[in-house]
């Protein structure tokens, strides 16, 4: 059965996480994703991030993370014949998505308008740092750049000491998001007027969106929102991580009943905290009152309350009470191993070269009539040159001269990125 997005082609020149996420949203959803690399690749087949004993060769983790199920094409932007390539694929695609900064695109001939007005059915989706406006639209980034600025950071981390990034690269991921729904958003568009256009996200906008309520509260307010360490910062309620009396973290949201607030405290043996009318109602347990009116003693109350149990005993008595809303946190092996990830295959297997089999995020949404495709492994450097060459009408001279100049350039290139040891 064809995927939503079969018979959409997708051409990526991207790199490292929040282009190549777009590429993979698509991939996933039936399109055909070429993904142009230069000579020695995108940068991330080689990243080896921490407590990695791999071989050399295997792919890097966020590579594959990022790039299952395309194609890849290797050629040099930078020649006449490179460039002929990426212009006869845009002439044939429906989707170009690129995170190579707009100055860089336009250096090699593809400045985002032109591309727009050469192709009137294309859809241009470029994503960047800071936004196509403004005096540093053109500002390089990474994702903790984004997540600084866009507030995210301010308020990750305990009060009065160092603010902390989150553990994930969120920036990226969440540009990614916008990109991808800006894009069919922009197809669904074509459909109706017959021209596809240019849109484009930032990391720093993907970052208000994620913090649309935070940032409204903030606005409405004119007062910033403060770190709160492990609890919410505009959530005055219980709600929070606390330590079991074996030291695994629970974050515990709420108790949305009655009968299961007096229940926890009398597994507790606290009825004490039963008397405080600020927690007395659902509504105000989970926040809704907004006051600060007793918080620091029932947090404390909480705190005491979760040590006095075993995680073994908590989940037992939570599995009673289906109105206390709680969840173990998890570490990734035991988000890898989940049964409700494998169900929903949020987690697969696939076989990679160089490394053999791994489990790998799979794809997150479900579609009853137009099934999504199951993830494959990422495409070796170069792998679909010469068929996609052959296809667009290029010789076989052609086709041998940009072969051996990738693979001329390619030496070079990983040297000036990672040294020659």
């Amino acid at each position: 059965m064809a995927g939503p997005l079969e018979g959409i082609c997708v051409i990526e020149l991207a790199l490292a996480i929040q282009g190549p996420a777009v590429g993979f949203f698509f991939s996933a959803m039936g399109a055909d994703v070429v993904k142009v690399e230069p000579p020695m690749g995108d940068a991330s087949r080689y990243h080896r991030g921490v407590n990695n004993t791999l071989p050399a060769t295997a792919y890097g983790s966020q590579f594959v993370a990022m790039n299952k199920g395309k194609r890849s094409v290797s050629v040099d932007l930078k020649t006449d014949l490179g460039l002929e390539v990426m212009e006869r694929l845009l002439a044939g695609a429906d989707v170009f998505v690129s995170n190579y900064r707009a100055s860089a695109l336009a250096r090699m001939g593809l400045e985002l308008e032109e591309v727009t007005k050469r192709y009137p059915r294309l859809v241009v989706g470029h994503v960047n740092g800071f936004g196509p406006k403004g005096p540093e639209a053109d500002k390089a980034m990474l994702d903790g750049a984004a997540q600084a600025r866009g507030g995210i950071t301010g308020l990750s981390g305990a009060g009065g000491e160092v603010p902390m990034p989150p553990g994930a690269t969120v920036a990226d991921h969440a540009g990614a998001m916008q990109t991808a729904l800006a894009c069919v958003t922009a197809l669904c568009a074509r459909a109706k007027t017959g021209r596809g256009q240019l849109v484009q996200t930032s990391s720093l906008g993907a970052q208000l969106w994620l913090q649309m309520w935070e940032l409204q509260h903030s606005f409405m307010t004119g007062v910033p929102l403060t770190r709160e360490g492990s609890h919410h910062p505009n959530l005055k309620a219980p709600y929070g991580v606390y330590m079991t009396r074996d030291d695994v973290p629970i974050m515990y949201v709420a108790a949305m009943t009655d009968v299961s607030w007096t229940a926890f405290w009398l597994f507790v043996d606290m009825p004490e905290a039963l008397l405080l009318e600020q927690w007395d109602t659902p509504g105000k347990r989970i926040g809704v009152a907004g006051s600060d009116d007793g918080l620091a003693e029932i947090r404390d109350l909480m705190t005491t309350a979760i040590a006095l149990h075993t995680m073994e005993e908590w989940e037992a008595f939570f599995s009673t009470e289906p109105e206390i809303i709680w969840e173990r946190v998890r570490n990734h092996e035991e988000v890898r191993t989940d049964p409700q990830n494998i169900a929903n295959d949020y987690v697969v297997d696939i076989d990679l070269p160089g490394s053999g089999k791994t489990s790998t995020v799979g794809t997150l949404m479900a579609f009853s009539d137009t099934p999504t495709k199951a993830a494959g492994p990422p495409p070796p450097l170069g792998e679909h040159t010469e068929e996609v060459m052959a296809a667009l009408g290029f010789d076989s001279a052609e086709i041998k001269s940009v072969r051996d100049h990738s693979e001329g350039e390619k030496e070079a290139m990983l040297i000036a990125l990672l040294g020659d040891n």
